[in-house]
């Protein structure tokens, strides 16, 4: 069966190409950033590996996927029920030990969980760099806590409203605190309402700031005005 292509930026699955888990053509982009994600894994020891891990903000789930993989040979979705109890176990044990205490499946547990979370990282770096924001005249409300406008495509108003999500899903357990702790934030979402007939509506949630929210609902308006999607 010949190789299909993948979307540009979609660099986790380039990481699973590398890895030998999927059988695809490689665009550029995220060919580039795949094996730049790994080569800078690999040349890290586990002291090294252990504070890139902290900065990255590893999570409890993020350890257990990696050692999951490690365990199943690359393929975290292959094992069974005691498969995932030695990748608890496993996870659980970097989690407690001082990296020099590390063994080999530790060290590569870390490593697989920082492949996915870079490669993470760097898709959302290219599909921002993609995308193409309308400028929209934004006015701020409630101190900065609501930003609202208008946009007009193809003779469709929209009302475009940014502020912060409600029902925000709670943080992820990390694994090991990070060199300081971080301010509480909050989570921001965009709603773009078209009308004035039957008020169809959109959100999407959460984003990490007012800003990130601004942008993804100006490529949104962008998308909407081109006819790529509707509401």
């Amino acid at each position: 069966m010949p190789p299909g292509v993948l979307e540009p930026g979609d660099v986790c699955a380039a990481t699973d190409v590398r890895a030998g888990l999927l059988n695809a053509e490689i665009p550029a982009p995220s060919d580039t950033a795949a094996l730049c994600i790994r080569r800078t894994v690999d040349d890290l020891g586990p002291a090294d590996l252990w504070e890139l891990a902290r900065f990255s903000a590893v999570t409890r789930d993020d350890l257990s996927w990696g050692a999951a993989a490690v365990l199943a040979g690359g393929d975290p979705g292959a094992g069974d029920l005691l498969d995932e109890l030695a990748a608890h176990t496993l996870a659980e044990e970097v989690a407690e030990r001082s990296p020099c205490q590390w063994g080999r499946d530790h060290t590569e547990a870390v490593r697989a969980a920082l492949y996915r979370i870079l490669a993470d990282l760097a898709d959302a770096l290219l599909e921002v760099s993609e995308s193409t924001p309308t400028p929209l005249d934004w006015t701020v409300h409630d101190n900065g806590g609501r930003y609202v406008t208008t946009a007009v495509g193809d003779g469709v108003m929209y009302d475009v409203l940014v502020q912060t999500a409600q029902n925000a899903p709670p943080a992820a357990a990390l694994v090991w605190d990070p060199p300081s702790p971080p301010a509480a934030r909050a989570v921001w979402q965009w709603q773009i309402t078209s009308g004035p007939v039957d008020r169809a509506s959109h959100s999407c949630a959460p984003l990490p700031s007012p800003l990130a929210a601004r942008h993804a609902a100006e490529c949104a308006i962008t998308a909407l005005t081109a006819g790529r999607c509707g509401l």
